[in-house]
């Protein structure tokens, strides 16, 4: 069966009404307002710079410190249904060091790492593993000498990819034949992001031994912005609107019988795939 250009296009026209895709969605903690869910260890306190600034700190002789979230519901969920993700901290460091110890032993700076965790609890094998999840250090080098003022760590991802990026470490399968974390048994890196029930970012990096030395370590602006364009499948101009220009766009590629418009993915250009596209376009995008 043949379908003309104008019959499609007006097919396509009778749904347009001027859709649009949902701008990012991001959600910033500032401590302003209280701790927004985000919890640390001991020594952590809301604390209010001279400027007015209030953030998070920790003073404490410790292993490591950590900052967690299992309760705001802006940070948790499911990752998968959105195109990316984007997670960032703000991160200042008055002190690592030595100071701890006795005072006839010199005091010696102290480096750290920056880990970010995401843990999907259903993962859990109810025994030592209590999540799965997927980590990333974000920073290998956070000392008072590298980080003494206000610093933004970003990472923005992909949470369909099933396997783990470049960089990401799996947890809460035990370890591979190198002694290596791995992730759950059957677990890929978007099943976790399916079901994520708590972010934590710390100075823990999987594997790792720790002495106990001082921190005094602050963090502010805990973000979350999760990106709907990426995953809008009638966008194929990819503007972030739904609009003629996507109609005109799908019109070409089923002419001329490119894979773009191959909307049931069978490798046949025909009616399903009008209906496909006309069905994704009429529903518009998250």
């Amino acid at each position: 069966m043949n379908y003309s250009k104008a019959t499609l296009a007006a097919a396509a026209l009778a749904l347009l009404s001027g859709q649009s895709l949902a701008a990012d969605t991001t959600t910033t903690v500032t401590f302003d307002n209280g701790r927004g869910g985000w919890t640390g260890g001991n020594g952590t306190v809301i604390d209010t710079e001279t400027s007015g600034n209030k953030h998070l700190r920790s003073v404490d002789e410790t292993f490591g410190v950590h900052y967690t979230n299992n309760t705001n519901n802006n940070f948790l969920g499911d990752y998968t249904a959105h195109g990316t993700i984007t997670l960032s901290v703000d991160v200042r460091i008055d002190k690592i060091d030595t100071s701890n110890v006795p005072d006839f032993f010199t005091s010696t700076p102290q480096v750290r790492s920056l880990v970010m965790d995401l843990r999907n609890t259903s993962f859990g094998n109810g025994g030592i593993f209590e999540y799965g999840a997927v980590i990333l250090v974000l920073d290998n080098q956070l000392s008072s000498a590298n980080n003494p003022e206000w610093q933004t760590f970003s990472v923005t991802f992909d949470p369909n990819q099933t396997e783990l990026p470049a960089g990401w470490i799996g947890f809460g399968g035990g370890e591979d034949s190198n002694g290596d974390p791995i992730l759950p048994a059957g677990a890929t890196f978007a099943d976790i992001l399916s079901g994520v029930d708590e972010v934590s970012f710390s100075t823990f990096v999987p594997g790792e031994f720790y002495l106990q030395v001082f921190f005094d370590f602050s963090v502010d602006n805990f973000t979350i912005t999760r990106n709907d364009t990426a995953a809008c499948l009638p966008d194929l101009n990819g503007d972030g609107a739904l609009d003629f220009f996507d109609i005109s766009a799908f019109l070409t590629a089923f002419g001329n019988g490119d894979s773009g418009a191959d909307f049931t993915g069978d490798g046949l250009f025909d009616f399903f795939d009008i209906a496909a596209f006309l069905s994704e376009f009429s529903a518009g995008c998250p």
